[in-house]
């Protein structure tokens, strides 16, 4: 983003702006500076008349009733700052007669309309409308009091009280009431010094702030045909203790299309404190509704992002302590801080809800409503949400849009959030952070230890599970069991319920395991829930319980969702984005060339601290299944046959199977079993996995090169996270047509699932030198 500083002065330096994905220009050309030089300073009349407001004719003191020119000079107080104490006194300061370095003071509110139906005045203007003062140094001292009834000059873009308050410009203590500011495309358009079609962001105080603007409050309406900030359009400068009450309606200009041949700014902001922030934004407050809607799809613009404090912040921009109490609403970006951050979110607050509104579009767009910052490159730090975070949405969109806090994955640099707290119900949010902690309305109050600095959130608080760990479901008040949590994926496993169970001679803990649980190696259940023999020997007669077991997977975190979308049911339902599949952020998606890869796509680390080893390669599949659940009721069945076939493909080469079934919360079964090969000096561990219901078929294949050194009882990254993935599948959908045509599958002899593809060829086909491509997400390369 590029920004002249001040475009009415000779030789002004320009301020270059690192942007990424949302960048703009703000830029003011200089070719209007003669035309405001001459302008600025006169009232448009709803008629069309105007007059100068440092013309000769005689206006009565408000306060004294002492008669004198409009373009006298009012009196200076003790400090030498000119004491504005009437209405003549204002126009004399907004007229080309003032100093831009002069300092003033409110002596007391000053009333410029008559403020009745002030609400109104874009429809029908005041008496009196106001020009702006380009470019300020000095200091504004409001006092304590206030502008009451400001009203903007149509036909020009005198859109604020200041343009531009430079480095030295200081305003203070100063209140904005009853009073409206607008911009439309026709009298604000202008081409920027890149080339591209924009409009003058519409903003109360000022449009570009590099001074200091402390203390301030304004309650306006505020109007932009495309931007529109609450207090400030940019802000380069420090903007402490203000507030803003009142609205902020950016994008209003819908109707109005895209003249040919015409190159328009990427992104559109707007914000109750400001636009966008380059600068630092400090114990503000914004009880006001911040709406941003989308123009005219002619013009191109690719980013709407919408904040309670501001529309964007950027990697210079600071925004610390701040709240937002008001609602926003936006098309694309909405978050209750900001829109979109690439700077430092530290110790804010959001109460007021969020929400998006899908536009219509005739492409796949990103959309994410937060709690705190939308689309988050930078850091969100020690924040928290308690406002409702919302979406209206009728089509897919990329990646899952609702956030409690903030959304890391739609910029390719990725942010961090630490420390940092949402209420639970607030947002339907899909998928754990690191830095993030979802709180009941009961743990909320502890959330202050942390704000204030006394506790925080570190790393060692987000512990990641692979494996299954034992649940034991809570129960409410009345004896009724909790509804499953969202975080974590519920399974039944053994029989469906307690079994009493006699033993009779022959038995060991081992083979009854067996029998209910499907392998031998769960014997432990048995030593868990029985008081035995130390010596482990079981007498016939002897009675025991075989005891049903609840496990979960937890969610891990910092994941997101890739592979196929949806965001409607077959019943009709309509809700968020989802996506059947999730993976690690920093895992790879994509394709490997190796000869089994017909109907397979591969997932895989993208670092080595992304995985115990980078070799490991998940393959996996999903498609359509009017077979539904080939295995229910065959699974001792299924496994004898799958022996056969892994000793068709390796013969002795092939041992050490386990088996596991699952019931998860739904009915669904969850098949999974593992095993070892050995080719040549190489071994692998593969863990295979599969999802059969009548929606949809999904298989994993998961395939690693064993440590030279390993032994049985060893636990291997692929053996733990194959079953995961395969728990969290979404399988709510429908997948209609069959994608992959099965008879290009790799070794469908001595198979007896044609369904499927055959596990043990795919591992003798595995080359981990196999050249593999990531596919291309639409933030551009993993």
């Amino acid at each position: 983003m590029k920004l002249r500083r001040n475009p009415w002065k000779k030789g002004s330096r320009k301020k270059k702006i690192p942007w990424k994905r949302l960048s703009r220009t703000a830029a003011v050309p200089v070719c209007l500076c003669v035309w405001l030089l001459v302008g600025y300073g006169f009232c448009a009349r709803e008629d069309g008349s105007t007059f100068a407001m440092w013309a000769t004719e005689r206006l009565s003191s408000d306060t004294g009733g002492v008669e004198r020119k409009l373009g006298e000079a009012p009196p200076q107080d003790a400090d030498g700052y000119y004491l504005l104490s009437t209405k003549e006194d204002f126009m004399w300061f907004i007229s080309k007669k003032m100093d831009p370095h002069s300092n003033v003071r409110l002596a007391n509110d000053l009333i410029l309309n008559d403020t009745q139906g002030w609400e109104n005045w874009d429809k029908t203007p005041p008496e009196y409308t106001y020009g702006s003062i380009p470019n300020y140094y000095g200091h504004f001292d409001g006092n304590g009091h206030a502008l009451v009834g400001y009203c903007t000059t149509y036909d020009s873009w005198l859109s604020s009280l200041f343009m531009i308050l430079e480095e030295d410009a200081k305003v203070t203590d100063l209140t904005i009431r009853d009073s409206l500011f607008v911009t439309t495309y026709e009298d604000c358009m202008y081409e920027n010094e890149n080339g591209h079609t924009d409009v003058i962001t519409s903003a109360a105080l000022c449009f570009a702030n590099y001074g200091v603007v402390e203390n301030c409050e304004v309650e306006a309406k505020v109007i932009g045909a495309w931007d529109a900030g609450g207090i400030a359009g940019i802000n380069h400068g420090q903007m402490t203790g203000c507030k803003f009450t009142g609205t902020v309606e950016g994008g209003t200009d819908q109707g109005t299309e895209s003249p040919e041949n015409t190159f328009t700014k990427h992104s559109m902001f707007a914000g109750g404190i400001c636009r966008s922030n380059f600068g630092t934004i400090k114990n503000c407050v914004n009880e006001g509704a911040v709406s941003l809607g989308a123009i005219s799809e002619t013009f191109y613009v690719h980013d709407f992002a919408a904040g309670g404090i501001s529309g964007c912040n950027t990697e210079e921009g600071t925004i610390e302590d701040s709240r937002n109490l008001g609602d926003v609403t936006g098309v694309q970006l909405s978050g209750g801080i900001v829109g979109a951050n690439w700077g430092s979110l530290y110790k804010c607050q959001n109460s007021g809800g969020v929400h998006l509104e899908q536009m219509e579009r005739d492409y796949v767009e990103t959309l994410v409503s937060a709690g705190v910052c939308a689309s988050n490159g930078g850091t969100v730090d020690t924040c928290v949400n308690t406002g409702a975070v919302t979406i209206s949405q009728k089509r897919l969109s990329f990646g899952n849009p609702i956030y409690g806090v903030a959304c890391n994955t739609v910029n390719p640099g990725k942010g961090t959030i630490e420390n940092s707290f949402y209420l639970d119900g607030t947002a339907e949010q899909v998928y754990p952070q690191r830095g993030v902690r979802r709180l009941s309305a009961d743990e909320m109050p502890q959330y202050a230890a942390y704000f204030s600095g006394v506790n925080r959130l570190e790393r060692e608080d987000f512990m990641d599970f692979w494996s299954l760990i034992p649940l034991e479901p809570e129960t409410s008040g009345d004896g009724e069991a909790e509804p499953p949590d969202k975080e974590y994926v519920h399974v039944a496993f053994g029989p469906e319920e307690d079994v009493l169970y006699e033993v009779v001679p022959g038995d060991n803990l081992w083979n009854i395991a067996k029998k209910y649980y499907g392998d031998g190696r769960y014997y432990g259940n048995l030593v868990w829930k029985n008081e035995l023999p130390a010596d482990g020997f079981l007498m016939p007669g002897m009675q025991i319980t075989i005891p049903h077991r609840d496990m979960a997977w937890l969610r891990h975190y910092d994941e997101e969702g890739f592979g196929w979308a949806f965001c409607g049911l077959p019943s009709g339902e309509i809700f968020p984005t989802r996506y059947v599949l999730s993976k690690p952020i920093d895992w790879y998606y994509g394709s490997t060339d190796f000869a089994a890869c017909a109907g397979l796509e591969t997932l895989w680390p993208k670092t080595p601290d992304a995985a115990e080893s980078q070799d490991i390669r998940i393959f996996y599949r999903m498609d359509a299944n009017p077979d539904g659940d080939f295995f229910d009721g065959r699974w001792p069945e299924v496994q004898e046959s799958i022996r056969r076939s892994a000793a068709a493909y390796w013969g002795d080469s092939a041992d050490t199977f386990t088996f596991d079934c699952y019931t998860l919360d739904n009915g669904e079964h969850l098949y999974c079993y593992a095993f070892v090969v050995y080719r040549k000096e190489e071994k692998l561990v593969c863990q295979v996995a599969y999802r059969l219901c009548d929606n949809m078929l999904v298989e994993f294949i998961g395939v690693q090169p064993l440590d030279p050194h390993w032994h049985i009882g060893q636990s291997h990254d692929v053996l733990l996270r194959v079953p995961y993935m395969a728990a969290f599948v979404d399988t709510s959908a429908k997948i209609e047509e069959t994608q992959f045509d099965t008879e290009t599958f790799y070794g469908r002899e001595n198979w007896d699932f044609p369904q499927l593809h055959n596990p043990f060829a795919v591992a003798r086909a595995f080359d981990v030198d196999a050249e593999s491509s990531d596919y291309m997400l639409f933030t551009g390369a993993q």
